[in-house]
């Protein structure tokens, strides 16, 4: 090696241990954990979450879960939802949608993504279809309840998420269903 590069090698070195030595750079000082900050959101998300799951536990058969990346999965008692091969809400959704519009009215620093989801029966190409005109139909009819389009997004997941049992009728009544998934506006 030249003196050249040994000095060129010298001087790197000096700067990235000057570098690494500035606060916020790189070090821990004394040795302690770095604790990243918490999202701003996130104290307010938690405790709008903990008000709609107890609003939400009033309603009979809604079930409100808390999901593993923190958001709220709020399914709803569909099995009389839809009917088969019908996008539109029933009279007893429709209802139950009434009940949930208030308490997503009062929290709206939150998002809403409405899931369609259907039976078996049929093509898996039809069912997917279907299960996004259960969700924009559910959709048009939380906009109708004053909530913001700018909150809420519409999905299909056609078959492929059935929570009951398709080889029965009752089990195709249950999957015939619309869930909310609720997270922290971004």
């Amino acid at each position: 090696m030249t003196r050249l590069d040994i000095a060129t090698l010298s001087m790197i070195a000096i700067l990235m241990s000057a570098c690494a030595g500035m606060p916020g750079k790189g070090t821990i000082p004394n040795g302690a954990d770095r604790v990243e900050p918490a999202s701003a959101t996130e104290p307010a998300w938690v405790t709008q979450r903990t008000a709609l799951i107890e609003a939400l536990a009033n309603l009979a058969d809604v079930e409100a879960h808390e999901m593993d990346d923190g958001g709220l999965l709020v399914r709803l008692p569909a099995a009389h939802g839809f009917a088969p091969n019908s996008p539109s809400p029933t009279a007893a959704l429709r209802g139950l949608l009434d009940q949930i519009i208030p308490p997503l009215r009062e929290h709206e620093d939150n998002d809403v993504l409405i899931l369609g989801h259907t039976d078996s029966i049929g093509s898996e190409v039809y069912n997917l279809s279907l299960s996004i005109q259960r969700a924009e139909a559910v959709m048009d009819y939380l906009l109708a309840g004053g909530l913001s389009l700018a909150r809420l997004r519409a999905d299909g997941r056609g078959e492929s998420e059935p929570i009951a049992d398709n080889g029965s009728e009752e089990g195709r009544a249950t999957n015939r269903r619309v869930e909310l998934v609720l997270s922290p506006k971004l």
